[in-house]
C-alpha cells in the first residue's frame, strides 16, 4: 500500500480524532477518488468521505472483525464529513507477495474458500446486490467500463453485455458471504498467513462469482499476465463455481 508523508493541521479534524493523530507521522494512503485515506504511525487508518458514505462500511467492518476477518473500528463520526478510524492491520497486503505468484494463488484460494464457507446468518446483503438489480432494470447510472473486462471472458460490445445481463440475471445466487472487492490490496497477509481483509464497503451476502472474478482481474492486473487464472481456479475448486457465470459478472461490472 503506497504511503506519502504529509503535514496536517489537527484543527482540520474533529476533536474526537486528535488522539489518533496528535504527535504522529501521517501519510496519505488514498487509492480512490471517492475517499481519502490517512495512515497514522500510531497504528491507525483514518478514512474520510462524504457525509453518510462510510456508515455501512463501518457496520460491515465491525461484523467482519467479530468473525476474526477484519480490523477493529476505533471510531466512526458523521458530521459535515464521514470519518472511519480502524486499527492498522497486521502484515502487508498481497502486493508485497508478487514475487511468488504460485504461492500467492494458493493462499488467496484458501482464503476465499474459507470466506465463502462462513455462515451468513446475521450478515446484511452486499451493496452489490442492489447495484446488480439496478443494472438489470436499466436504472443504474455510470458509463460502460471496458477496462474491467478480461480476454478470458470476452464481451465484444456494450450491446452484448446488456444481452448477457438480461439473459442471466436470474442465475445469480445471493447465498454466500463475500468481500465484494476481493482484490490483492484488500487482503492482508502476515508472513504468508492470512491476517485479515480491509475495505468492507461492498461486503456482505452476495454471489461468490463476484469475488472470484475480481481476484482473477486483480491477479492479471498486478502480475501483468493471465497465466495464473487457471491455477487459481484449480486451487479454489472448479466444482465450486460456474465458469459461465464469470462472464456474466464481467458484463455486470462493465456496466458499472
Amino acid at each position: 500500500m503506497n504511503k506519502t508523508k504529509i503535514e496536517i493541521d489537527l484543527a482540520d479534524f474533529p476533536g474526537e480524532l486528535h488522539c489518533f493523530l496528535d504527535g504522529a507521522n501521517v501519510f496519505d494512503s488514498s487509492s480512490s477518488s471517492s475517499a481519502k485515506v490517512l495512515y497514522s504511525d500510531l497504528g491507525y487508518y483514518i478514512k474520510i468521505s462524504a457525509k453518510g458514505r462510510l456508515r455501512e462500511e463501518a457496520e460491515f467492518t465491525r461484523l467482519f472483525d467479530k468473525r476474526g476477518l477484519g480490523v477493529s473500528v476505533e471510531a466512526y463520526l458523521s458530521g459535515d464529513k464521514d470519518y472511519l478510524v480502524t486499527k492498522s492491520a497486521k502484515g502487508e497486503d498481497c502486493l508485497a507477495y508478487l514475487e511468488e505468484p504460485e504461492k500467492l494463488c494458493e493462499v488467496l484460494a484458501k482464503t476465499m474458500r474459507d470466506l465463502h464457507s462462513c455462515p451468513i446468518e446475521g450478515m446484511p446483503f452486499s451493496p452489490r446486490v442492489q447495484d446488480y438489480v439496478d443494472v438489470a432494470k436499466g436504472t443504474a447510472e455510470g458509463e460502460y467500463q471496458e477496462y474491467v473486462l478480461m480476454d478470458r471472458f470476452p464481451i465484444a460490445s456494450k450491446e452484448e453485455a446488456w444481452q448477457i445481463i438480461q439473459e442471466n440475471m436470474h442465475k445469480l445466487k445471493w447465498d454466500t458471504l463475500i468481500h465484494g472487492d476481493f482484490c490483492l490490496p484488500n487482503v492482508m497477509l502476515d508472513h504468508w498467513k492470512f491476517s485479515c481483509f480491509i475495505d468492507f464497503n461492498l461486503a456482505g451476502v452476495g454471489d461468490k462469482h463476484i469475488d472470484i472474478y475480481w481476484v482473477l482481474w486483480s491477479l492479471k492486473y498486478n502480475l501483468k499476465t493471465d497465466k495464473y487464472t487457471d491455477l487459481f481456479l484449480d486451487l479454489y475448486g472448479r466444482e465450486n463455481f460456474d465458469m459461465e457465470m464469470l462472464r456474466v459478472i464481467a458484463a455486470f461490472e462493465a456496466w458499472g
